[in-house]
């Protein structure tokens, strides 16, 4: 059924009415039985619905657009005193009631304002516990203040949501959370504004986090919290963790454990979020299991219970989230989902630095193994907007793996909107050649044995589909030598380019599908200094877009001798290969006519250009092939000041096969300049330049279209 939403009517609701003093109305977005996104109407610029099935939610200098699939409703509601919404706006907390708890070492200081058979507050030490079970008493307000090397605060019964107000407030607790709230009801964490906070536990922790709570917490407001945790989890709302503004630092040393753990749904709207996790992996061999090996992760940020059968998405609307694995966290990942993860804006930085294992043998017989991944999610990633960082230093980590579907920006959107770069620079953990050395030629991952861990480092490594729509994509694996070793792009399923601006440079493949590829748009370069820059495994259709394909060994492998096919109907292709050729004789149909070449570079053995003339003397192409300038590509500059010391690759003679298509190649004989010495002015990417003009050198050659 496909959904329509009434943008007349949700504009009455938004004006509709006068807002009584101390009431906030609230916009909710909802899906799956969860709000996934609210915020105060006072905030929302303007709401509208695009052509394209996507709802656009402008507020306060952001914005949330998820597509109608992923809403299930949009409903209002107004915060007052005694509403059982959480507010999200600070100036919504009624503080008129407010109670009081101030630590001071082991003894505490409570002000309560209700009556015991309502609220009922005792301490023990510095150990305090509430038990509320009034029923109409919605949304008190606890303001935590002051210091306690062991202290607590136990929720052990509660009916109604609560709001914890951390006023610099101390909290070291040992054996258990410092805050634990026992009970299935909703928390919001209001953190006041100037003010340092500190959550811990110490000497051990019977609970599963330093912050607990059966139901769903939110963490708002201004002020600065720590949350360290040496035992357990750091922050743990089993229903859900929303973060919408604050400034968060949370550590957390012990192995397997978690930054931030839901068994529903992580939400990060706005704010500053900081996250250190330096535990290990612990490996359980316990024969239950396929393998007989099992492993369990320290991780930033883990949602979903899959044996549980409850969902759990990272959703990531907007603010500053990075996520630090350091190398004593072997195997770990920064984030990781159970189903999906979802990124439409903000600032996400993610690096891993730990190495990867080989388990139960090592070579070709080694069972099972581990490595670290930036982003890790047993569903589908979604990556709309922002930017995403995402960096593993350690043998055999991954930038980005998803176990369904990946997306990455949307059809028709600005580029400017996305900027998502992923670097590996590790080894493989147990890298086996396959014997086949360059020129052989292997498929995805390499290698010909496929009943061995490898683990390979891969840039961007997806089980099924690999959507690119929009947006600036820089991928960029640092290997210089082994066989097999990472692809910087891969997908063992179907790989669809529509748009966006896709660099990818790797020592393997840069580009690799298993089993079909399909270009529509984009501009696209793609560099191997190892082997294929283009690989496909199945057919390839290619109508339109502009590619740039240069190879170590050949720029596209479409496979000819798997059966493949590869129709050429559009775009601009340049392919530059080496000894293998420029593409694998690929069984080439479609309309759109292409050059067969080869450049000799007899003026400059550094840098070679060439330059093709129609027969009515019009340039057609100027493109400059120049290895270093490959290497440091242009869009690797704005993130990676050198992304890698690797000189120019060794050259099996003086000269290159080239493959070249355009929609300006129609028929007939065209002229070319393999000795040009300059291109004067214009604009060059990627040695493709326009607007310039050549300096020709020699006589022509002649390439007749095909």
């Amino acid at each position: 059924m496909k959904k329509t939403f009434q943008l007349s009517i949700m504009a009455i609701l938004l004006t509709a009415g006068v807002t009584a003093i101390g009431q906030t109305r609230i916009l909710n977005a909802h899906y799956g039985g969860n709000i996934v996104f609210q915020t105060p109407v006072s905030a929302l610029d303007s709401i509208n619905a695009d052509s394209k099935n996507y709802v656009n939610i402008f507020y306060s200098d952001a914005r949330w657009s998820p597509h109608v699939n992923q809403i299930d409703s949009i409903t209002f509601s107004m915060v007052t005193y005694g509403d059982t919404t959480l507010p999200s706006d600070p100036a919504s907390i009624d503080t008129t009631g407010m109670i009081r708890i101030v630590w001071n070492g082991v003894s505490v200081s409570i002000t309560n304002p209700y009556p015991d058979d309502s609220i009922k507050i005792t301490a023990d030490g510095g150990h305090v516990t509430v038990k509320s079970q009034a029923t109409t008493l919605n949304n008190v307000v606890y303001n935590l203040s002051g210091t306690s090397s062991d202290g607590n605060l136990l929720f052990s019964k509660l009916s109604t949501p609560v709001i914890l107000r951390l006023d610099g407030v101390q909290l070291t607790s040992s054996g258990s959370a410092a805050i634990n709230i026992d009970k299935n009801q909703n928390a919001l964490i209001h953190i006041v504004a100037e003010t340092e906070n500190s959550l811990a536990d110490a000497d051990s922790n019977a609970d599963k986090a330093v912050v607990y709570t059966k139901g769903a917490f939110t963490l708002q407001g201004s002020g600065l919290l720590n949350v360290i945790s040496s035992y357990a989890n750091g922050l743990q709302g089993k229903r859900g963790v929303t973060v919408n503004n604050g400034d968060i630092d949370i550590q957390v040393t012990a192995d397997t454990k978690k930054g931030i753990k839901s068994d529903q749904n992580f939400t990060m709207n706005g704010g500053k979020l900081n996250i250190t996790a330096s535990g290990s992996v612990v490996i359980d061999t316990s024969a239950d299991y396929e393998t007989g090996y099992d492993f369990s992760y320290c991780t930033g940020i883990k949602t979903g219970d899959i044996d549980e059968g409850t969902r759990g998405d990272i959703v990531i609307n907007g603010g500053s989230l990075t996520i630090d694995c350091p190398a004593t966290n072997a195997g770990g990942r920064c984030l990781s989902s159970d189903y999906d993860i979802i990124v439409n804006g903000g600032t996400t930085t993610l690096t891993t630095h730990g190495d990867g294992l080989a388990v139960g043998g090592t070579g070709r017989q080694a069972i099972d193994g581990y490595a670290c991944a930036c982003m890790s999610a047993d569903s589908n990633i979604y990556i709309y907007g922002g930017r995403l960082d995402a960096r593993s230093t350690g043998r055999g980590g991954r930038g980005i793996k998803a176990d369904g579907n990946m997306t990455v920006g949307r059809i028709g959107d600005d580029d400017a909107l996305l900027h998502v770069y992923v670097q590996t620079s590790g080894n493989p953990v147990n890298a086996v050649s396959s014997g086949h050395g360059p020129g052989g030629g292997h498929g995805p991952g390499g290698g010909t044995e496929t009943d061995y861990f490898k683990g390979l480092p891969k840039g961007i490594k997806v089980e099924s589909n690999i959507y690119f729509n929009s947006g600036n994509v820089g991928v960029f694996c640092a290997q210089s030598s082994g066989d097999p070793n990472g692809e910087a792009i891969e997908s063992k399923d179907s790989l669809f380019i529509n748009g966006g601006i896709i660099e990818a440079n790797a020592f393997d493949d840069a580009l690799n599908a298993a089993n079909y590829l399909e270009i529509n748009g984009g501009k696209i370069w793609c560099y191997s200094r190892g082997n294929d820059a283009i690989d496909c495994n199945g057919n390839t259709n290619v109508n339109g877009g502009f590619i740039i394909a240069n190879g170590r060994e050949v720029g596209f492998d479409a496979a000819t001798d798997a059966g493949g096919h590869f129709a050429l109907n559009g775009g601009t292709l340049i392919c530059q290969g080496d000894r293998m050729g420029a593409w694998d004789r690929p069984n080439v149909s479609g309309y759109q006519p292409y050059l067969q070449i080869t450049a000799t570079d007899s003026y400059n053995h550094d840098i070679g250009r060439i330059t093709i003339k129609n027969s009515a003397g019009e340039i057609v192409l100027m493109y400059e092939y120049s290895d270093y300038l490959m290497i440091k590509g242009n869009g690797f500059i704005e993130n990676y000041a050198d992304p890698g010391t690797e000189t120019t690759r060794p050259r099996a003679v003086n000269s290159y096969p080239i493959v070249i298509s355009s929609p300006d190649i129609t028929s007939g004989t065209y002229q070319y300049w393999d000795s040009t010495s300059f291109f004067y002015g214009g604009i060059g990417w990627h040695g493709f330049f326009t607007g310039s003009e050549p300096d020709l050198v020699g006589n022509p050659k002649t390439a007749t279209a095909r």
